[in-house]
């Protein structure tokens, strides 16, 4: 009986291989925001990334519920095809203190609903949905937006539990967007992300190609070596 004992093994090897370089999908479906920190006082303009969970139903409407306890006045939308979206406001509960001004109305939500059945979110797809919002609070570290993410049959899914520092992420997250200074050198002055230059030599590019090119050529090295001393073998001569 014979036994190609390299040749499983190259097979082995590049099996192996091939699962180590492939992308890994997201290990969590709940809602999120990019950027996920920005400069506080300024505006910026957030990308909430919205997967759909439920293979038997899709995701129809989308609604951001914004935080009374650190308003914001301003939101508009980035218009998006297939798409309706609804900004509100409305009176707070209590005067807030912003800086110097006293504000009293704020934006209380941002909705998005899908005009036909073909736009909405289905299957394993996600749609990101993008709106410029500020000014943005000068004092505490984040603002917590909860997300309500409403099926076709009607089912809600409500991200609203806010994390706690130090403790696990919750089973329904709300979404958090930090404050700090650190954000402010990649926006501009009306919230939007500075793009970079695009690069001029190989020196440039990114650090991910980088790898992802020596991974692929230390695989295909492997394999030659692995395939010549499968040759080898079954060159010899029986005895």
């Amino acid at each position: 009986m014979r036994r190609h004992v390299p040749g499983r093994i190259a097979l082995a090897l590049l099996a192996g291989a091939a699962i180590a370089i492939a992308p890994v999908g997201p290990a969590q479906a709940h809602v999120s925001v990019s950027p996920a920190q920005a400069p506080p006082g300024g505006f910026t303009t957030l990308t909430f990334r919205v997967p759909n969970e439920r293979a038997e139903a899709a995701t129809t409407s989308v609604r951001i519920v914004m935080p009374e306890t650190t308003p914001i006045t301003s939101a508009a939308v980035h218009k998006l095809a297939g798409w309706r979206a609804t900004v509100e406001d409305g009176p707070l509960a209590a005067p807030v203190k912003v800086g110097s001004a006293t504000v009293t109305e704020a934006i209380t939500s941002v909705t998005w609903t899908a005009a036909t059945a073909e736009d909405a979110i289905d299957g394993n797809q996600f749609q990101e949905f993008s709106v410029s919002v500020g000014p943005l609070p000068t004092t505490g570290d984040r603002i917590v937006f909860k997300a309500l993410q409403t099926y076709a049959d009607g089912v809600i899914s409500r991200w609203i539990e806010e994390p706690q520092a130090g403790g696990p992420e919750p089973e329904n997250p709300a979404i958090v967007l930090r404050l700090t200074e650190a954000a402010a050198g990649g926006v501009d002055e009306h919230g939007m992300p500075i793009t970079a230059a695009p690069p001029t030599a190989a020196a440039d590019r990114p650090a991910g190609v980088a790898l992802a090119v020596a991974v692929a050529g230390v695989v295909l090295g492997a394999a030659a070596l692995l395939l010549g001393l499968l040759n080898r073998t079954l060159g010899k001569p029986r005895r």
